[in-house]
């Protein structure tokens, strides 16, 4: 922890600067590896889940092999809903982290420093602009024709899209767990089958 951390008002030094940009180096490179790792697991959920499912629903195939791959089918849509959420969890610490470096470097910065501190990892409502007519990203999507056009009506940019995406995770898991029952119910009347045979010869 830094020494000045407790007072506010005082001003930060150069090794304390340097350590903190360091840091926040690192805090911006795991930020966009957790965020690519985030939207590549939807990518990789579809692709994944329509070779199964063509497995799974071709009745030709043997009942065995199809109760397996459904039975992966749960697993797989399970596994990838928990690497979403772990990943978008791990985003949005790295981006509060950053953000707090940002507010400590901004109000222990010297009052003679004419370069400004851009907020930039954080909610819209707390993100700032350094020049032009507006301070805050909100005043410029308020005063903005088409977002404040849109204001009043649903619209789907103010729509969390991983809220979006959890009910995507949500329908697959239920659907694996239907083919799953569908194959369930083939296999028990496969063994039905095999027993009466046995029973008859």
């Amino acid at each position: 922890m830094l020494s000045d951390t407790g007072n506010s008002g005082s001003q930060i030094s150069e090794s304390s600067l340097d350590f903190l940009k360091l840091q926040y180096q690192v805090l911006s490179e795991r930020r966009i590896n957790h965020n690519s790792l985030l939207w590549n697991v939807p990518s990789m959920l579809f692709v994944a889940q329509t070779f199964m499912w063509t497995i799974t629903l071709n009745n030709e195939n043997n009942i065995l092999i199809r109760c397996g791959i459904s039975l992966l089918s749960i697993i797989v849509s399970y596994i990838s809903f928990q690497m979403f959420e772990r990943n978008r969890l791990m985003e949005v610490v790295d981006a509060e982290q950053m953000y707090s470096i940002e507010e400590y470097i901004r109000k222990r910065s010297p009052r003679e420093n004419t370069i400004p501190i851009l907020i930039i990892h954080h909610k819209l409502s707390a993100r700032t602009l350094i020049d032009g007519r507006f301070d805050m990203i909100s005043d410029f999507i308020s005063a903005h024709p088409y977002y404040r056009q849109h204001n009043k009506k649903i619209s789907l940019w103010k729509k969390a899209s991983s809220d979006l995406w959890k009910i995507v995770f949500i329908f697959f898991f239920t659907l694996s767990c239907v083919i799953f029952l569908y194959n369930f119910v083939d296999f028990l009347k496969w063994i039905v089958q095999l027993q009466s045979v046995s029973y008859y010869s």
